[in-house]
């Protein structure tokens, strides 16, 4: 799906969840020892892309790690929190070369994960909803096949404007979830 139509069916929709979905950076390949090296060059990302400080980002996102693990389980995590100085949500993937322990309820190492910053004054509710829209894209099977498939940054930017376009749009026929 061309990016303009998606960009018309994302505004039609009128889900901002689903508008934040698409990542704004995309790093593969990355040598990630650990959780907090995956916290931090998310981080460093958010920092060069939006010109955040690291620090703070990386703060954040710890603080919600310390509350509970935001691994879900099958090699992914939605590691997320709420930080000053964006006024809309903001997404980052990151895979590693190698699975990293993550504390993930089903025992599996993570490899993708999907960094969610949310505006510190931003409405809980739509935080929440952001949070079910990712839940229900990983639980998607056919879209966690096509995301592992996926090895250049355009791919995987491709996966994610596909899923999110396929909702806005309401084409969705059949949704593969994990029992």
């Amino acid at each position: 799906m061309d990016g303009s139509l998606n960009a018309e069916l994302l505004e039609r929709s009128g889900d901002k969840s689903l508008q934040s979905l698409c990542p704004r950076e995309i790093a593969l390949d990355l040598d990630l020892r650990n959780k907090h090296r995956a916290l931090e060059v998310a981080s460093t990302l958010v920092e060069g892309s939006l010109g955040l400080h690291a620090a703070p980002v990386l703060r954040a996102l710890l603080r919600r790690e310390e509350a509970g693990s935001t691994a879900l389980g099958t090699g992914i995590a939605i590691p997320h929190a709420r930080i000053s100085g964006i006024e809309r949500p903001v997404t980052v993937f990151l895979r590693g070369k190698f699975p990293i322990a993550f504390d993930a309820p089903d025992g599996k190492p993570v490899c993708d994960i999907l960094v969610i910053l949310v505006p510190a004054d931003g409405a809980t509710e739509e935080h929440l909803r952001l949070l079910a829209r990712v839940a229900e894209m990983f639980s998607d099977r056919a879209f966690r096949a096509r995301l592992c498939a996926a090895t250049e940054s355009s791919d995987v930017s491709d996966v994610f404007a596909q899923w999110i376009g396929e909702r806005a749009s309401g084409t969705v026929e059949v949704i593969h979830r994990d029992s």
